[in-house]
């Protein structure tokens, strides 16, 4: 007959050893920061096209590009709401 070895001693709290490590930012958070760099953008296209009204430095070129990335952020924040809503209803359809 073989005999089994006594269990060793146990660490007092083994939960310190484990790391805490910060949480990813939430959804909420990355769509509030999308608008608000969305929001940011409308806002330099607006001082553009206010510059080149009242006769200041910009150029066209520069209310041209500015008016794109404005547009250009307005489609994808409207492109990630509509994939968020479309996930939301197919999670409302499945059957629990």
């Amino acid at each position: 007959m073989s005999v089994i070895p006594p269990i060793g001693p146990v660490a007092a709290n083994p939960i310190k050893s484990i790391r805490t490590e910060t949480a990813a930012p939430g959804f909420s958070e990355s769509i509030g920061k999308a608008l608000e760099s969305v929001s940011a953008l409308e806002h330099e296209t607006d001082q553009v096209a206010e510059a080149i009204a009242t006769g200041g430095d910009a150029s066209i070129q520069e209310l041209m590009v500015a008016s794109a990335k404005a547009t250009l952020g307005v489609e994808l924040l409207v492109q990630v709401r509509n994939r968020a809503l479309e996930a939301y209803q197919e999670i409302m359809r499945m059957q629990v």
